[in-house]
């Protein structure tokens, strides 16, 4: 029997994680510039500290998953914690770049054990409507993640430098971790499950540290090198998957269920068009308008208080019309942002950036709500689980791709030469062209977002 006490420690403990992953991301975009100048990075080096990051979640996903279904959910939980609280107090010491983004990695992996097992967690904690609601406070935990990154990381960037962000964060996951072992279900215990996927997580493994490398590196022969070994491997390993056994990830629903496949589709798309706006305008306001971190930061907040406020008017208009329609909605307008990115200058006015976020932003939020109905309600209920899984890693990996492209695009258009006032001319041709290609790319998420028609509707 489940104790109220569980329930409230568990829930409580999985929203700050849901918090603290995005926050590392959004918090950390805008302090950025201020980290490359203190280390010398390059516009690559810059690019691998989110991409680096990201990508460890990502490969880890679907690995981690599976580990925990052997040895319990709150063991890898707990495990999770620890290795994201213990990274958050260590990356502040970095001496170098090279070693920061290798600490990043760590920190993504840990966050991994924690966003793959946190809502699991809470399914078996609550059930019916109290399940609904556990998980909207879970959810709300990364909008709110994504809301307060950029202001409060630019706020503690300027007032008491950028290693101030990962000392304050770990503070709230180190608590958790306390309450999480105390009241929680921690200790690991062997389940009977299919052997282990070791030639897919190696593949996943290695697609992705070469796509992040090798986008970092594209303006030479190795990193070109690196981006193809990358494709190759993800190409591999859904081959793999098709034909194992026991699959990290079960291809069956995505190879006969239409608006399944259509739906992680367009979340893909949608994740990879999006998600790098925040980084580009964030080294546009730095670095060709002369703004602190903390004025970056406040203007930035624009597009996830956006997602906060029109994820739940997206559920109820999904409740009245077809969620593929609502969701095509939602790809129009952040097209339409992205689009007017594509026009931004030396001297972008205030307006022109808050259009382009707050369309980006609403956009990606009534696209990210109605996409879910679309995905989860393209199953049966035995689905669910991999359906849930789908969101994730489609979501994850166009995070992950997004990043990559930027850095790629930096690296061949910017140099290796540090981010600095005087390379504002380069780095605005660069972000144009990023933009370019990213709305193309949303143009084909509308196509096929259109198409995801659920058999019920």
């Amino acid at each position: 029997m489940i104790s109220e006490k569980e329930r409230t420690a568990g829930l409580w403990a999985i929203t700050i994680t849901q918090f603290s992953l995005v926050f590392m991301l959004s918090s950390v975009a805008v302090a950025v510039p201020s980290l490359g100048k203190e280390f010398g990075a390059t516009a690559a080096q810059l690019g691998l500290v989110e991409s680096g990051y990201i990508a460890a979640v990502t490969m880890l996903l679907f690995p981690v998953t599976r580990l925990a279904d052997m040895t319990g959910r709150g063991f890898i939980f707990a495990m999770g914690m620890a290795v994201f609280t213990t990274i958050s107090l260590i990356l502040p010491l970095s001496e170098s770049i090279e070693q920061f983004i290798l600490l990043r990695v760590f920190q993504g992996a840990g966050g991994a054990m924690m966003v793959t097992t946190g809502l699991a967690i809470l399914a078996d904690l609550f059930t019916g409507q109290k399940r609904s609601m556990a998980l909207g406070i879970a959810s709300a935990g990364i909008y709110v993640g994504l809301s307060a990154g950029p202001w409060l990381g630019g706020i503690i960037a300027s007032a008491m430098g950028w290693r101030a962000i990962f000392y304050i964060s770990a503070i709230p996951c180190f608590l958790c971790l306390v309450v999480t072992i105390f009241a929680l279900p921690v200790k690991p215990k062997r389940t009977p499950c299919p052997p282990f996927d070791w030639g897919g997580a190696i593949l996943i493994a290695i697609g992705m540290v070469m796509l992040s490398q090798g986008g970092s590196l594209f303006d030479t022969t190795a990193g070109k090198i690196m981006l193809s070994v990358g494709i190759i491997a993800l190409i591999a390993f859904v081959l793999w998957e098709k034909h194992v056994k026991a699959p990290l990830l079960d291809m069956t629903l995505i190879q006969t269920n239409h608006s399944f496949a259509l739906g992680s589709m367009v979340q893909f798309i949608s994740y990879a068009s999006t998600f790098g706006v925040t980084f580009l305008l964030s080294l546009y306001l730095q670095i060709a308008q002369g703004m602190t971190p903390g004025q970056a930061g406040t203007i930035l907040m624009a597009q996830p208080l956006m997602q906060t406020l029109f994820s739940p008017i997206s559920g109820k208009l999904c409740q009245r019309w077809a969620a593929h329609h609502i969701a095509t909605v939602g790809m129009l307008l952040a097209t339409a942002g992205l689009g007017a990115a594509i026009f931004v200058g030396d001297q972008a006015t205030l307006w022109h950036i808050l259009a382009i976020l707050g369309l980006c932003g609403s956009g990606s939020a009534i696209f990210a709500t109605a996409n879910t109905a679309v995905i989860m309600g393209a199953v049966e209920k035995e689905h669910y689980g991999i359906a849930s899984a789908m969101v994730a890693g489609m979501r994850t990996t166009g995070m992950t791709i997004s990043l990559v492209f930027i850095s790629a695009v930096l690296a061949s258009m910017v140099g290796p030469s540090d981010l600095h006032t005087e390379s504002a001319p380069l780095f605005i041709k660069a972000m144009h062209l990023s933009f370019i290609v990213l709305t193309s790319f949303n143009v084909l998420g509308i196509v096929l977002s259109a198409r995801a028609k659920l058999k019920h509707q």
